[in-house]
């Protein structure tokens, strides 16, 4: 297992390989790397990918409106994820990771995902879906910000503790202000007992830094939970919205989210309860 690559010039930039989607190891990450590289040579800067980023996805959600334009539209998502993973490639590559780079990559997601619901509904009414179908995919929205909360939550969690041996934020006792603080008390809060596991790893430092044992103890118990927090990610509601507007209904992909990635956080979140359970005790 190792760590993220260095950002070398021309070295994918992972930010947990031991935990990456097959996807992003083999698809998404190499062809980001080709659009970052590029960007580099035109002299662009991370935030000015995000944007290009976020207008193309917009571009895709928006072609869903039209049946026949809806698996363009899928194609058009996906270069959207090849860009989003293209910035961050091309901030460690020029050292200008920020904060503010992260935040407005998550809110250009944000808005993606907003264009997308709304090029299901227009699709939708032209099918002649009654009103009721607006708070489907309101409810669905919702569900997929919490999916999204878990998943970064968990990966960025592993990825300090059991892979750089940093301990978080809040364990650690720090602080963070603005908007940044908010969606990661958000995240704590539906997180269950794991900022309970975050905070008894910071009450055993060494040296200010996770010591190796428990380290090992943390990825012995949470890798695969982790893991399994990948089924919520992107890939895998982008791979469902092809398969519907292959089959010319990408209103279907509501009830996808509402019910089957519904049923996976429930199952994921019960798996990973009992492993801060099995954790806390045997410390």
């Amino acid at each position: 297992m190792s760590n993220a690559a260095p950002p070398a010039a021309g070295g994918l930039a992972f930010k947990a390989r031991e935990i990456e989607e097959l996807a992003d190891i083999w698809f998404f990450r190499p062809l980001g790397m080709v659009f970052a590289l590029a960007a580099r040579a035109l002299g662009l800067s991370p935030t000015a990918v995000t944007l290009i980023g976020t207008a193309v996805g917009v571009a895709g959600g928006a072609m869903l409106a039209w049946p026949e334009w809806a698996v363009v539209g899928f194609a058009v998502i996906i270069l959207h994820s090849i860009l989003d993973s293209s910035d961050g490639q091309l901030a460690r590559m020029t050292g200008r990771s920020t904060e503010f780079g992260r935040m407005m990559d998550g809110l250009g997601g944000y808005i993606t995902h907003i264009a997308i619901y709304i090029g299901i509904l227009v699709s939708a009414f032209a099918r002649g879906a009654s009103p009721d179908i607006v708070l489907i995919a309101v409810l669905a929205g919702l569900s997929n910000v919490v999916h999204a909360q878990m998943y970064d939550y968990h990966r960025t969690t592993y990825a300090s503790i059991a892979i750089k041996g940093v301990p978080t934020v809040v364990a650690a006792g720090g602080a963070r202000a603005g908007v940044v603080a908010l969606y990661e008390r958000m995240e704590r809060r539906l997180a269950g007992r794991h900022p309970d596991v975050e905070r008894a790893v910071a009450a055993r430092l060494v040296d200010g830094a996770i010591g190796a044992d428990d380290r090992a103890r943390y990825r012995a118990c949470f890798y695969w939970p982790v893991r399994g927090w990948n089924f919520l990610g992107d890939n895998t509601r982008f791979y469902a919205i092809g398969v519907c507007a292959w089959l010319g209904r990408v209103e279907w992909f509501l009830l996808f989210e509402l019910t089957f990635m519904n049923a996976a956080l429930v199952a994921l979140w019960l798996w990973q309860w009992r492993a801060d359970r099995r954790f806390l005790m045997a410390l």
